[in-house]
């Protein structure tokens, strides 16, 4: 007699023995319905498996993105008062610097002037001299008692030339 190979699935071949003793062969597969219909449950559950992985994924992928662009706004928004802050001093900066370089033009201006009036005084004071050596014409002790009573103003004119702004001072005439 030939011997087969013996199947767990197909029982043992004293079971092949009866009435019809020919119920089951070699080869064949009484189980495929059952074993595709496992099968089939089996690939439903994977799909359904991986719906749910690739959901999860997309919901971390969603709330990822959500956290960098808030992330992004946050750090625009620190960005933003940074820069406001830094204009801010930069604009406190120069107002002082200006005020600053104001200030200094003024006490140019002013010292410039005083030393314009000490040196008219000097002059009168030798123009006094120099007509009455020796005092006996009383004028006045300075130049601008001596301008207020001739009603001397220096005004500045400006005239214009062919090229240059020409700034002259004159006196005032009666």
């Amino acid at each position: 007699m030939k011997r087969t190979k013996e199947r767990i699935d197909t029982g043992h071949p004293e079971d092949r023995k009866g009435i019809s003793g020919c119920r089951m062969f070699d080869g064949e597969d009484l189980e495929f319905h059952n074993r595709v219909k496992m099968q089939m449950m089996q690939q439903k559950e994977w799909i359904e498996q991986q719906k749910r992985e690739k959901q999860i994924n997309h919901h971390r992928a969603k709330e990822e993105d959500m956290c960098y662009a808030k992330q992004t706004e946050e750090l625009n928004r620190m960005r933003g008062m940074l820069e406001d802050e830094n204009n801010k001093k930069r604009r406190d900066m120069m107002k002082a610097m200006q005020e600053e370089n104001q200030r200094l033009a003024k006490e140019k201006k002013d010292k410039e002037k005083r030393e314009k009036m000490d040196n008219l005084e000097n002059d009168y004071q030798e123009i006094a001299f120099a007509m009455d050596p020796y005092g006996k014409n009383p004028m006045p002790q300075n130049y601008h008692e001596y301008a207020k009573s001739k009603q001397i103003f220096h005004k500045p004119q400006t005239t214009i030339s062919s090229k240059y702004y020409v700034s002259r001072s004159y006196p005032k005439k009666k």
